[in-house]
């Protein structure tokens, strides 16, 4: 663990290393999960009563996050690959796995003009996401972070992940 949290500390600095044509730019790490939107599990039901559930969304797991950015320079063009790690999340009704991903962008510049092209998470393993129901005095299932019946809510798929696949495109013109 020593060793984990001496390599954090080394990463969150910029730059963390500087050769001749490699950069490792914007790199962060931090003990807060951010892979994904964690409910608070607060909602009203449909007859007026509140609930505060969020205790079945707490985290149960160590949650680690780290991002950098490895500049590649070749001439006056800029290769950029973003790479991000995030641990993952567990609690008693949302799991959700480990995530690696890494982009890739390129920045070219011609005379008054810069930009930027690429795409950021393209390649990812793992960040799958799996939710549980809750059941009321009936036996009901619904879902404890928006109060919705569990048969109308689609598991995993209402929660925005911020490793989604994401296409960049920049323009900056210079006068």
């Amino acid at each position: 663990m020593k060793k984990l949290i001496a390599l954090i500390l080394t990463l969150i600095s910029k730059p963390v290393y500087s050769g001749n044509n490699i950069i490792f730019a914007d790199t962060k790490g931090s003990n807060n999960y951010l892979q994904t939107h964690v409910w608070d599990g607060n909602f009203t039901a449909p007859n007026g009563e509140k609930f505060h559930l969020g205790n079945y969304y707490k985290s149960q797991n160590t949650e680690i996050n780290l991002k950098t950015n490895i500049l590649y320079k070749i001439n006056s063009n800029l290769l950029i690959f973003p790479v991000n790690f995030d641990n993952g999340y567990k609690s008693n009704l949302l799991e959700v796995k480990p995530i690696y991903s890494m982009g890739f962008l390129i920045s070219k510049e011609l005379e008054n003009l810069k930009f930027i092209f690429g795409f950021n998470n393209a390649f990812k393993i793992g960040g799958s996401i799996k939710e549980k129901p809750c059941y009321d005095k009936f036996d009901r299932e619904f879902h404890c972070g928006t109060g919705q019946p569990w048969i109308d809510y689609k598991p995993g798929k209402k929660i925005y992940s911020f490793y989604d696949d994401e296409l960049i495109l920049r323009l900056n013109y210079s006068f």
